[in-house]
């Protein structure tokens, strides 16, 4: 048995320097078009969708951020469709009424302390204690110990 020759090309289908090659042959004109660039260097591959001479390129199309440039109809940023976006903007209006406004200091920073505080009242009074017992117990207990107690009594095992 005699063993397989496998003939390896020296140059690809359609080089000139290849040894079938055919000037004006399919072979030919496609490795032409990939490999030969008339204006120099090529930005994009060529058959890249960025290609100037690529038919149906979207070098035209405006990019503006957020915008996905081939769907307009899409909400910006969140690219939701305009039914998903009229029913996330319902939902957040409908929360609205229930939303408390955080609590803020004058130079503009939020009021950490006000919103424990807040927090340590809202254990107590889940705990049993009437709104004055809580002020007593949180005047005489320090806000870090009621805050402690929260964390032990929630925390989970």
């Amino acid at each position: 048995m005699t063993p397989q020759v496998i003939a390896e090309r020296d140059f690809p289908k359609g080089h000139p320097k290849a040894a079938d090659y055919v000037p004006g042959s399919p072979d030919a004109v496609e490795w032409a078009r990939i490999n030969i660039h008339p204006k120099g260097e090529r930005d994009f591959p060529v058959d890249h969708i960025k290609a100037v001479d690529t038919p149906g390129n979207t070098n035209a199309l405006p990019i503006r951020p957020g915008l996905d440039p081939l769907h307009p109809e899409l909400e910006e940023f969140t690219g939701a469709t305009p039914e998903v976006a009229a029913a996330r903007r319902a939902a957040y209006v409908a929360q609205l009424p229930h939303v408390e406004e955080t609590p803020m200091l004058p130079e503009g920073f939020v009021d950490t302390g006000a919103i424990a505080t807040k927090a340590a009242l809202a254990f107590l009074a889940q705990q049993g204690h009437t709104p004055e017992e809580a002020q007593a117990v949180l005047a005489a207990q320090g806000l870090d110990k009621v805050l402690a107690a929260k964390a032990t009594v929630g925390a989970k095992d």
